[in-house]
């Protein structure tokens, strides 16, 4: 499954819209968040599939300008790492992958400036230097190079977030579990002749699908009696003075407590006071925690909380 946090983070971002658009049109919102999740998918292939067009970019495109001179052994060295990796060579053979390039759209040979200046920038760094000079290059040589290019290299080259900022409006919010998803599955990767398949970023994405609508549905379709019950908690406060980014966190916050009999109630109350410590205001999270505590002390006392399962019922 895709991280929850992320998932709620979705679910926020396309009730702040609905919330700010007049026609409050349901339909439309749905459809935000369907390509709003699903991007976080596009965002994980396209960044997988740069180790393979960097091989074809050095065994064929490389600047003529940087080639004119005749390359020295660490030069050969350098094109040798990219071109007979054989953690790449899994990742160009697998037919999942490839059907999930084409299905994203966004080929990285549109974009030969920013792969040029990663491909020179992880030439010299230390964990390439490392690896270059280092006797051992066997297979998991090559996965430990890999894994510093996704886990140190890339998360700080400020061009990858431009372009990923550029063609995906999430990319802030995805690039932690992206990046996460894409260490994991070179982690995993094992030595094989035969045929490898490239895991989905989402082991159940039905799952995952099915919280983020039950979660919106539940917190429009209930609004009323939601926005009712922080009322009752806030009566120091005009409805209208709180933060738009605070109520709808609250509302989906006991709509969880609520609607959701599989999620413990520590957890529903404290993902949202760290995702408001992201969003709103710095005092946020200490108002929502107020609030939030008071109705949950009350609403179990009322029998309205009702958990079930191992560990869930206190």
């Amino acid at each position: 499954m895709l991280n929850r946090r992320l998932l709620r983070i979705k679910v926020f971002q396309a009730l702040y819209g609905y919330q700010q658009d007049e026609s409050r049109d349901k339909k439309s919102v749905l459809n935000f968040l369907d390509k709003s999740v699903k991007h976080v998918e596009d965002e994980y292939i396209f960044l997988l599939s740069l180790p393979i067009e960097l091989r074809y970019y050095v065994e064929n495109e490389q600047n003529p300008e940087e080639i004119l001179y005749v390359p020295t052994k660490k030069d050969i060295e350098t094109g040798r790492t990219f071109i007979y990796n054989r953690l790449i060579s899994i990742l160009d053979r697998s037919e999942l992958l490839k059907r999930k390039i084409k299905q994203v759209g966004i080929n990285w040979y549109n974009y030969k400036d920013v792969m040029r200046m990663l491909f020179n920038g992880f030439k010299t760094s230390p964990y390439f230097q490392k690896y270059l000079n280092s006797d051992k290059k066997d297979f998991d040589a090559q996965k430990t190079l890999m894994l510093s290019f996704y886990k140190d290299y890339l998360p700080k080259h400020e061009e990858l977030h431009n372009l990923m900022e550029d063609l995906f409006i999430h990319w802030n919010d995805d690039k932690k579990a992206v990046f996460n998803s894409l260490v994991k599955t070179i982690e995993d990767l094992k030595l094989a002749e035969d045929e490898v398949e490239v895991k989905a970023l989402s082991e159940d994405f039905d799952e995952d699908w099915t919280f983020c609508k039950d979660l919106l549905n539940n917190t429009i379709k209930n609004e009323e009696e939601l926005t009712a019950l922080i009322q009752e908690k806030t009566k120091k406060w005009d409805t209208e003075r709180i933060a738009d980014i605070d109520l709808i966190l609250m509302r989906m916050s006991v709509s969880e407590l609520l609607y959701f009999s599989n999620i413990p109630i520590k957890v529903s109350i404290n993902e949202y006071l760290d995702i408001s410590k992201i969003y709103s205001t710095p005092k946020s999270s200490v108002f929502l925690n107020g609030i939030l505590d008071k109705l949950m002390n009350e609403m179990k006392a009322a029998g309205k909380i009702k958990k079930a399962g191992r560990g869930l019922v206190e």
